[in-house]
């Protein structure tokens, strides 16, 4: 993950976007898509490649995951990660996810009336901070102008109205109703595409030529022609050296034999 990518579901550019399966144009991304802006957030700091909220509730919405007046349904965020080569595992255990973001991996959390939202609303935890004695969980919060968070010091609102906060580790204990970890897919088979077999054949003739030039072996034909004899007339005792060695001792026994 290169870094961290924020998204807004009210930022002016799509704000007003119809995000409806009826046609309502009071549904729209600033005041329905919080789930596929979180998405749009965990898919573009994992992959590098910058997918939109308006890429994502689209997607949304030509697959069937806008419901009719909810939102987004919770079987939207597995499909929508396979799409974009991700892993995305659901989950409802919070000591999964403390574990899946000290790995760095990132997490759409559903959050129930409390200091998030008064209803319901999907959020994006990026990482943990330990603090004053107690665990604070990094989130981006899509809806970036949200102002009740509350002054029961649970949450830390940093720089008001930029849409990253941190709330006190007790908030997702009694709030959350389900999470999607998302990560990077890692190739458990072990299996390579082609450009991957192709250096790693490189790098095995590499490492055999390595060897070769590394094992010690009997004198070459040049040299026992040119000197007589491997053990130089008894001199060497076991006349045994690498291909380099041999060519060492012959450039030494011709200077030698100059004086």
């Amino acid at each position: 993950m290169s870094k961290l990518v924020y998204f807004s579901q009210k930022d002016p550019r799509w704000k007003d976007i119809m995000y409806s399966i009826r046609n309502d144009k009071k549904q729209t991304i600033g005041t329905s898509a919080c789930g596929p802006t979180s998405a749009a957030m965990a898919i573009s700091s994992l992959t590098g490649q910058t997918v939109l909220p308006t890429t994502a509730a689209t997607y949304a919405l030509n697959n069937g995951y806008r419901t009719n007046d909810t939102g987004t349904s919770w079987s939207y965020f597995a499909s929508i990660a396979k799409k974009y080569g991700l892993t995305c595992k659901q989950t409802g255990s919070l000591s999964e996810v403390k574990k899946a973001l000290g790995e760095g991996k990132l997490v759409v959390a559903s959050m129930g009336k409390g200091n998030f939202t008064g209803g319901g609303h999907y959020i994006l935890l990026v990482g943990m901070a330990f603090k004053d004695g107690y665990t604070w969980i990094n989130v981006f919060d899509p809806n970036h102008s949200y102002s009740r968070y509350g002054t029961d010091g649970l949450i830390d609102q940093g720089v008001k109205n930029d849409g990253k906060v941190s709330a006190k580790e007790i908030v997702f204990a009694k709030q959350a109703k389900q999470y999607w970890i998302f990560s990077n897919q890692i190739k458990e088979d072990g299996s390579m595409n082609a450009e991957e077999k192709k250096a790693f054949e490189a790098l095995q003739t590499k490492v055999t030529e390595l060897e070769k030039q590394l094992t010690p072996c009997p004198a070459p034909k040049w040299f026992v022609s040119e000197f007589g004899s491997a053990d130089l007339g008894g001199l060497i005792a076991d006349p045994k050296f690498t291909k380099e060695g041999w060519r060492s001792l012959a450039v030494g026994l011709r200077a030698r034999n100059k004086k």
